[in-house]
């Protein structure tokens, strides 16, 4: 059996070691076929290994020309269009997971790390980390974060066939919406018209815009009997050739993929920060509650739990009630920021502890929905500016 060996004092060895252990567990992210190093992915990812807490990755994006034409062979100077360009910005900041091994190991050299405990810490961490990074995209593409949704679908109560039109509708001339209240709650207030969704290119240079969706809007879905006239059976890979998971249809150039749902537990109630507040079991979409003073609680939240008891039990408030929020996404919908390596880091012995019993990765990471500013040239007719440029949220009222 081939044997590896990590020195308690060896940074870059350990460091090195955990990536390793962070890319066997990355295959198992909703999002990593949707994520790319560049504004056609869904999820636009960039890495900065010089970053460290509060340094700023920055996302460009380039516009394109719309200048009209000029009749004849007058080539006057100055008629030249200025190029647009589009930028946005994170911080970085620095996140931290713990594991308490007990005295299965002290801080010697390990070796067959197959068979240790430093291996199934390395597994549990980068597990942990990855469905982390998985719900905080979840979390900021859903305005779960801070700012609501420049722009919604409204499905209502009903998720049908007919449904599917109006939403490639949406997506193609970005009419048709509604937007958040201050809270975030869906409104009947018509939003202003948006640019178009800019699609997805996959693997295969297709260009296409994705649909997710929750079980309870899939279920809904599916008992519409046109449902089986949308399921596929083409291929559709994302990312490193990768096949997209939990595909239900597609209709015309979006297509419907089912999101796991969310299970944990969140502090606070409405707007929560990401990673920090959450205990994540399952990474998904989480649903959300309102209550009589038009106030906004996700799943994971103590205050949603008691609105949905309250309905099951008939004793809910006119103005309690359950939405799913499903996401309609184009290219450059959301964007990640990742500074420094991963560090594997174990308690020091010097601590006063006879056995090391604690190891942890710490990294620096953020996330957020898509918002740009206009650097150069004149801004387009259908806004792309400070709204949320690659998604579209799609409510539904569940009844």
């Amino acid at each position: 059996m081939p044997t590896a060996k990590v020195s308690y004092t060896s940074k870059l060895k350990r460091n090195t070691w955990f990536k390793d252990g962070l890319l066997q567990e990355a295959s198992q992210s909703f999002w990593q076929p949707y994520t790319g190093s560049s504004s056609d992915a869904i999820i636009y990812q960039r890495t900065d290994t010089s970053c460290s807490t509060g340094h700023t990755v920055v996302f460009d994006y380039s516009g394109k020309l719309t200048g009209k034409g000029y009749r004849g062979d007058d080539y006057t100077y100055g008629r030249g269009e200025v190029k647009r360009k589009f930028s946005g910005i994170l911080a970085v900041e620095q996140f931290s997971h713990f594991v308490d091994n007990g005295s299965a190991f002290d801080g010697c050299d390990i070796d067959d790390l197959s068979s240790t405990a430093h291996t199934d810490s390395r597994g549990k961490l980068a597990d942990l980390l990855i469905r982390h990074k998985d719900q905080s995209i979840f979390d900021v593409l859903q305005g779960c974060t801070g700012k609501p949704m420049s722009h919604i679908y409204y499905l209502n109560n009903t998720f049908e066939y007919n449904d599917l039109i109006y939403i490639e509708n949406a997506i193609k001339k970005g009419t048709g919406l509604v937007k958040a209240n201050a809270n975030g709650i869906v409104s009947t207030d018509k939003a202003t018209r948006r640019a178009p969704l800019s699609p997805w290119k996959t693997e295969g240079k297709k260009k296409l815009n994705v649909t997710v969706v929750d079980t309870y809007m899939a279920t809904k879905l599916k008992a519409d009997p046109k449902y089986q006239t949308i399921i596929i059976n083409a291929d559709v890979r994302g990312n490193n050739n990768r096949a997209l998971d939990m595909t239900i249809g597609k209709l015309g150039q979006v297509v419907y993929v089912e999101a796991p749902a969310f299970f944990g537990t969140t502090e606070g109630e409405g707007v929560f920060d990401i990673i920090s507040d959450s205990t994540i079991e399952y990474a998904g979409l989480r649903m959300y509650a309102t209550d009589d003073t038009g106030a906004i609680y996700w799943e994971g939240q103590d205050k949603f739990y008691a609105a949905e008891d309250a309905i099951a039990a008939g004793t809910a408030g006119a103005g309690e009630k359950i939405y799913s929020r499903g996401l309609l996404l184009g290219g450059g919908a959301g964007q990640s920021a990742w500074g420094k390596m991963p560090e594997y880091t174990m308690a020091d012995p010097s601590g006063g502890h006879e056995f090391v019993t604690e190891t942890a990765v710490k990294y620096w990471y953020n996330a957020q929905k898509t918002h740009l500013t206009i650097e150069n040239g004149t801004k387009y007719q259908g806004r792309v500016d400070d709204i949320d440029y690659g998604v579209i949220a799609v409510d539904m009222l569940h009844a």
